[in-house]
């Protein structure tokens, strides 16, 4: 029985840590999809650089 309770332990584990994973690589790929769109934005309008 004590082998039960240390899965559940370990998969509780991974699971949070694949959580994190997915949370960081989100962040990561959220961030250079903004920054692309950023930049694509600052080319196609000239006149935004005008002030």
């Amino acid at each position: 029985m004590k082998t039960d309770n240390h899965d559940d332990g370990s998969k509780k584990v991974k699971n949070i840590a694949a959580v994190l994973y997915l949370l960081a690589m989100i962040f990561i790929v959220g961030g250079s999809y903004l920054n692309q769109q950023r930049e694509n934005a600052g080319t196609q309008n000239p006149l935004a650089d005008r002030r």
